[in-house]
C-alpha cells in the first residue's frame, strides 16, 4: 500500500477522492446522470496527464472518453436552446 501511495502524485489522489464523492453523494441525493459524468470527466482528464509520459495511448483513449462524457453533458445542457 505504501509502494502505491509513494508512485500515484497526491492531486491525483485529492482529484480522485473529490470525485469520488461526488458520485456517492449523487447516488444518494440526486438521479441526474450529469453529476456522474462530471466526476468521470475530471478523473479521466487527471489519469491522462498522470500518465501521458509513460503511456500515451492510454492517456489519448482517457482523453477521448472525456471528450465523449463533455459533448453529453453539452447535449443535455443545450438540447432546449
Amino acid at each position: 500500500m505504501k509502494q502505491l501511495f509513494q508512485k500515484t502524485p497526491l492531486w491525483f489522489l485529492l482529484i480522485w477522492i473529490v470525485g469520488f464523492m461526488m458520485i456517492v453523494f449523487n447516488m444518494f441525493q440526486s438521479n441526474s446522470g450529469n453529476i456522474n459524468l462530471l466526476a468521470l470527466l475530471m478523473i479521466n482528464v487527471a489519469n491522462a496527464i498522470r500518465v501521458w509520459k509513460t503511456e500515451r495511448s492510454l492517456a489519448i483513449t482517457f482523453l477521448v472518453v472525456a471528450a465523449l462524457c463533455l459533448a453529453y453533458i453539452f447535449k443535455y445542457f443545450y438540447r432546449y436552446v
